[in-house]
């Protein structure tokens, strides 16, 4: 029995290597005419395994656990591999027939590893600037980019995405060309962002600080704020205490930012956060700190609100009305001083 069950394991082995000493044989012998869509079922589904669509040297390829070589157009390359363009080359990888990733200059990305029948698909981040075509009818959950300190999530249309790393972390450009995208990370998330919108995220090394400025367009990063308690009635009229999640809708548009310090505490594992948004004209509009998960710890919106136009207005108005009403009455005890003096002058 155990016989017959080792020997199902090692058949069920060698199909899977077979497999991929076939996709394997398929990147180096594919011709350059080969015609990457005879691959694609539709427009927004992926090839087997990305198409070297075109190729300017000097562009190279590095596959799983192998080393530099030079890229090959016309080449299919499996999962996993990073591709570089140096000073005046360019590289475009094809993922499907409405789906292509290109770099040029002094640029570089991988694709992860994944199963090759995975339905989606992942770009890393290395350096340089990655620009991105995809269909805008892909499903959800079908492209990601990563870096890091974010995930760019259901990227449609046009996008651009520069990545560095400097002295004192790194430092990404994000662009919404055309169709929209939507962007996270740890304690941020930007639901949607739409053609023209640009954010640009800069986080240290140890990624204990992000901040996210505006630089073009106008949409809404949603800003962790914690947890808090409150209490809640059901219909019975039971009273019982809940723990809801706090978050600060910020407009990011340009030149207003949003700062995100962290601190790893020295007893337990719950991070100390702290978010500041700043507006356009560097003025502090929100300030919060709070602890991870911990409704007790979280001091609340500290910067005191003034009072929004709505309620100075209603104030004037109120005012206003207090004026006139003693408007009118002064008239009337004016009239009366001047009849009770006409009444001595008569008595007189």
């Amino acid at each position: 029995m155990k016989t017959n069950t080792v020997i199902a394991a090692v058949a069920a082995s060698l199909m899977v290597g077979a497999t991929f000493a076939q996709d394997e044989a398929a990147s180096e012998t594919v011709p350059a005419t080969t015609d990457s869509s005879k691959s694609v079922k539709s427009s927004h589904s992926f090839s087997t395994l990305p198409f070297c669509r075109l190729v300017e040297q000097p562009a190279e390829v590095k596959k799983p656990n192998g080393e530099w070589i030079q890229a090959e157009e016309g080449r299919f390359y499996p999962l996993g591999t990073s591709y570089r363009t140096h000073q005046g080359g360019k590289l475009v990888l094809s993922f499907g027939a409405t789906s292509s990733a290109t770099i040029e200059g002094e640029s570089a990305f991988s694709t992860r590893l994944q199963p090759i029948n995975g339905s989606s698909r992942t770009i890393v981040l290395a350096y340089g600037t990655v620009s991105l075509s995809l269909a805008d009818n892909l499903p959800e959950g079908a492209f990601f980019v990563t870096a890091p300190g974010f995930t760019v999530r259901n990227p449609a249309g046009d996008s651009r995405f520069s990545y560095e790393t400097t002295p004192n972390g790194d430092r990404a450009v994000v662009r919404c060309v055309t169709g929209s995208l939507a962007l996270s990370g740890r304690h941020f998330d930007i639901q949607s962002m739409r053609a023209a919108d640009e954010v640009v995220i800069t986080s240290e090394h140890d990624y204990l600080v992000t901040i996210l400025e505006g630089t073009s367009g106008d949409y809404v990063v949603k800003l962790d704020q914690g947890v808090r308690t409150g209490v809640e009635v059901d219909e019975a009229g039971g009273v019982k205490n809940v723990v809801t999640k706090d978050a600060l809708d910020w407009h990011l548009s340009p030149k207003t930012k949003v700062v995100i310090n962290r601190a790893v505490p020295s007893i337990g594992e719950r991070m100390a956060v702290h978010t500041m948004a700043f507006d356009a004209a560097g003025e502090l509009q929100s300030d919060r700190v709070f602890c991870e998960g911990r409704a007790e710890i979280n001091s609340g919106e500290l910067v005191v609100k003034a009072a929004s136009s709505d309620e100075l207005a209603k104030r004037a108005a109120e005012a206003a009305e207090t004026t006139e009403e003693a408007a009118v009455e002064e008239p009337a005890s004016e009239g009366g001083g001047a009849e009770s003096s006409s009444e001595v002058s008569s008595d007189e």
